[in-house]
């Protein structure tokens, strides 16, 4: 590996460290990088995106941090990005400048070969760079240790050469991307969907126990209107307005995966599999940003699942005048 690889590598792990402690999207917890999902996905006002998102939440989170980390390091991290470059180089080369200088001395004292040379420069240096087998049969020749000595040393001050050539978009190239660091360290969690509504399990950790297993059951802070699912009433194209909360605090049935049984929704969990392991708690909360959510893209939801917003699942009026603004606030709101 070259000093600048090394730098690269370095650099990308640095880069992350900052975005983690100061980036909005990625300072603080799950449910703050949902806000920011959630809150991207209204400025687009880009459907396609928001049907990913609902369909594949973990895919398009993993999307949105990679172009979070691209639109950042470009701007008001690239000054940061080119620092850490210089501040990571400057730092090798000091590092591979106190081995050849422990190396030289220890040659000298010991009167020793070429042979132990190179065992005791690598083994210094093999926390900083990495090297495949270097063969002492290349080096056979040398005797003059401190020409050795100079000549490495000449070629780190060529170095400079590499920063001037140094972008952000080498840490493209680095072994791990600072996106894809922040996409294994925030997205390693449960991405279990309510099998109502879509909403995604919050629970930070990855294949966790549900209550049945002596573990926790999958839940969600905010649920959304099933419609967003595609949920109807049978034999009907009108969509079911109301949100998960709503319907399992009602007296109404469900036909459980499209049969012909009926279920409670106050008594979900005895629909088996995937209903039985979510915990669902009945009230009326509904959170302005999906009734916008559902006014905005109206005609691209009906089109989508070939429903209808009519009858028992006609938009209030109330949905209708949420504006953007309020709906924005709505998540800056709840998701404190």
């Amino acid at each position: 590996m070259s000093q600048t690889s090394a730098a690269i590598n370095q650099t990308a792990i640095d880069i992350t460290g900052e975005l983690k402690s100061n980036a909005p999207a990625f300072k603080e917890n799950r449910l703050n990088l949902e806000k920011h999902v959630l809150k991207s996905l209204a400025e687009k006002k880009d459907f396609q995106r928001y049907i990913h998102y609902i369909k594949n939440p973990q895919s398009y989170t993993e999307t949105f941090i990679t172009e979070q980390v691209e639109t950042l390091l470009g701007t008001e991290y690239k000054d940061k990005c080119q620092s850490f470059f210089v501040t990571n180089i400057s730092n090798l080369q000091t590092h591979i400048r106190q081995a050849l200088h422990e190396v030289s001395k220890k040659i000298k004292s010991q009167n020793r070969d070429i042979v132990y040379w190179l065992q005791e420069f690598t083994t210094i240096i093999k926390d900083k760079l990495t090297f495949g087998t270097i063969s002492s049969e290349n080096f056979t020749d040398v005797k003059d240790f401190d020409f050795l000595k100079e000549q490495i040393e000449k070629g780190l001050d060529g170095i400079g050469a590499d920063l001037k050539k140094l972008s952000v978009d080498k840490l493209k190239k680095s072994r791990q991307r600072p996106d894809q660091i922040l996409i294994d360290q925030l997205c390693d969690c449960c991405w279990e969907k309510c099998p109502f509504c879509g909403a995604v399990c919050t629970n930070t950790v990855k294949d966790h126990k549900t209550a049945k297993e002596g573990g926790i059951d999958h839940s969600v802070p905010f649920h959304r209107s099933g419609s967003l699912k595609g949920w109807h009433y049978r034999h009907t194209v009108q969509m079911s307005l109301d949100f998960c909360t709503t319907k399992v605090a009602s007296d109404r049935l469900f036909h459980p995966d499209y049969s012909d049984r009926t279920v409670p929704f106050k008594t979900y969990r005895s629909a088996g599999p995937p209903y039985d392991t979510w915990s669902i708690t009945p009230d009326l909360f509904q959170l302005s940003y999906w009734q916008w959510v559902v006014c905005t893209f109206k005609d691209d939801l009906e089109k989508h699942f070939n429903l209808k917003y009519e009858g028992r699942g006609e938009i209030p009026k109330a949905w209708k005048e949420i504006t953007f603004e309020e709906a924005i606030r709505s998540l800056e709101e709840m998701y404190k």
